[in-house]
């Protein structure tokens, strides 16, 4: 297996590439900045006969999460095409995401902090802890705090 550095000089160009033809240029480096994080979180776990597509997939989902988030993206270049998307996945993806966003301005910030660095930045536990400086333990507790709350709150909104 190639060291981290060693493949990500071979791969970055043809990452880059990937990312714009599904988003365009402009947002294409930082979705690879992102996924090149991503890979490098797992090197160890990727199966060195399958590098490439294991990159390349990871490059296609952060793409994606960039597009579901409603993060702006450039404009197309007509040598790169974006798959296209039903009018209702769209609509879906947006009250989704707006449904989300209600929900998190209701916990509190340490509890949302919490919940977004383990659900969607996907750290764990002890990474979490370093990153709001308190115990494992305290981590452990706001993240069953946050869900609890997320839940009630999403029961509440099903009764209406």
């Amino acid at each position: 297996m190639p060291s981290f550095e060693d493949f990500h000089q071979l791969r970055a160009k043809h990452a880059l590439h990937y990312a714009r033809a599904i988003l365009g240029s402009d947002a294409a480096e930082d979705v690879c900045q992102e996924a090149w994080l991503k890979a490098w979180r797992a090197w160890g776990a990727a199966d060195p006969a399958k590098l490439d597509s294991w990159l390349l997939a990871i490059v296609r989902n952060c793409c994606y999460e960039r597009l579901r988030s409603n993060r702006p993206t450039a404009v197309l270049t007509a040598d790169a095409a974006l798959p296209a998307a039903s009018h209702e996945d769209v609509v879906i993806a947006a009250l989704e995401l707006a449904a989300a966003w209600v929900l998190l301005q209701k916990l509190s910030p340490a509890l949302r902090e919490a919940l977004w660095l383990r659900e969607i930045m996907d750290l764990s536990y002890a990474e979490i802890a370093d990153v709001q400086q308190v115990p494992v333990g305290t981590v452990m507790s706001r993240l069953h705090a946050a869900r609890r709350k997320a839940a009630r709150l999403v029961a509440a909104r099903q009764r209406r």
